[in-house]
This record gives structure tokens, sequence and C-alpha cells, in this order.
């Protein structure tokens, strides 16, 4: 009896340490992703919007986020439905796509996915909407346009 629950604790032991030897992290995913996707500048989407070239700029944050806050004629579509609303926005797969999310990490994703489904001109913006906001550009929700300042806390004294 000893022997078989000796044996039945080394499978667990060995099988639990195999099943975590699998999984990777979203870091590992993200580093796969980005080596085969192509990254854009908040200087060249700034570019493009300026010299008015025709591209599809896509957000793919949440609507909450969107909706707080958003690029210049941005077509929102949610991460988790990209894959199901992006043929009604362009079935064209030499289409230039822009997508971008917070900080690059869900619009990578995003990129990946579409370069899997057939999209080949899909890149993602570097840094996300964060970077652009950083950069001193302005965003636009319903309110209108919005321009994010800098500002620092300072202790009361």
């Amino acid at each position: 009896m000893k022997h078989i629950f000796k044996s039945i604790l080394i499978i667990l032991i060995f099988s639990l340490s195999t099943s975590q030897a699998q999984l990777i992290s979203v870091k590992q995913i993200l580093e796969k992703v980005d080596s085969q996707i192509v990254n854009i500048t908040i200087e060249e989407i700034a570019g493009k919007i300026e010299a008015e070239k025709t591209f599809i700029l896509l957000d793919v944050r949440t609507e909450k986020e969107y909706l707080a806050g958003h690029i210049a004629n941005s077509i929102w579509i949610p991460r988790g439905l990209l894959e199901f609303r992006i043929q009604k926005i362009t079935s064209d797969p030499e289409a230039e796509i822009v997508i971008y999310c917070k900080g690059g990490g869900r619009s990578a994703l995003a990129a990946y996915t579409l370069l899997q489904m057939g999209y080949a001109k899909v890149f993602n913006l570097e840094g996300g909407l964060r970077e652009w906001v950083l950069a001193g550009n302005v965003i636009y929700n319903e309110l209108g346009k919005l321009s994010v300042i800098e500002f620092e806390k300072t202790e009361s004294k």
C-alpha cells in the first residue's frame, strides 16, 4: 500500500511540474507576436493623419475606454469581437489598418490576429494611446476635442 501511495504521489508531482512547464506568460506571448507584426510610431501615424492618407484606424479598447477619449476618426471594435466585426469594416485584404489600445498589448494581439485572417497591411501603434497623449496629441470624446495636460501633485505643507 505504501508503494502504491508513493507511486501515485510521484506521478502527481511529475504531472504537476510537467503541466506548469507548458504554461507561458503573457510577456512571452507578446514577445512572440511582436516578432511577427509591424509596429508604427506615433510620429508615423500623426504624419498619415496630417497628410490625410487613407487607412483604417481601429481602437480595440473597452467601450468605456473609447468613450473617455480616442484618436480622431478611429473605429471602435472591442478586442474580443474583432474577428467577428472586421469584415463589416473592410473585406479588402490589402486595406491598410492601424490598431491601437492603451499601451500596445491588446493591439499587438489584434494585429497578429488580422494578419492570420489574411489582412496584409496591418500595423500596431507602438505605445498605444498612452504614448499618443504623452506626445502632446489630442483625443476626442462625445464632448469634442480634449487636450491632456501634465500636472504635478504637490504635497500640502
